[in-house]
């Protein structure tokens, strides 16, 4: 018997969880993550227990697609941390050539 990564999938639904109350996610996106996780949880409720014949390929197919899902959403999530923290750091860069202007002791 062949059995859905369950556990790939647990992660994927705590990821679109997660993403569901992120800030840096726009209303819209938090709302589709949300809804997309309460899904993803009920499918991983009864694939829990859901038994396959070996080598069913649609198996395969959806574990080898829960792999990539996972990675993308893994992957996502980090390049949106790290985008927010250089948006931070241009608005400090703003913030320290602001003061500097401040000091200037004239203009050309």
């Amino acid at each position: 018997m062949i059995k859905v990564d369950t556990t790939t999938l647990a992660d994927i639904v705590n990821q679109c969880f997660g993403c569901a109350t992120d800030g840096r996610f726009t209303p819209v996106q938090q709302q589709a993550f949300l809804t997309d996780g309460k899904r993803l949880r009920g499918l991983l409720m009864n694939l829990l227990s859901a038994q396959f014949s070996d080598g069913t390929h649609a198996v395969l197919d959806a574990n080898i697609q829960l792999d990539r899902m996972n990675t993308q959403l893994t992957d996502s999530i980090a390049v949106l941390a790290h985008a927010s923290q250089v948006m931070a750091d241009v608005a400090a860069l703003v913030g320290n050539l602001d003061k500097l202007l401040g000091i200037a002791t004239g203009f050309l």
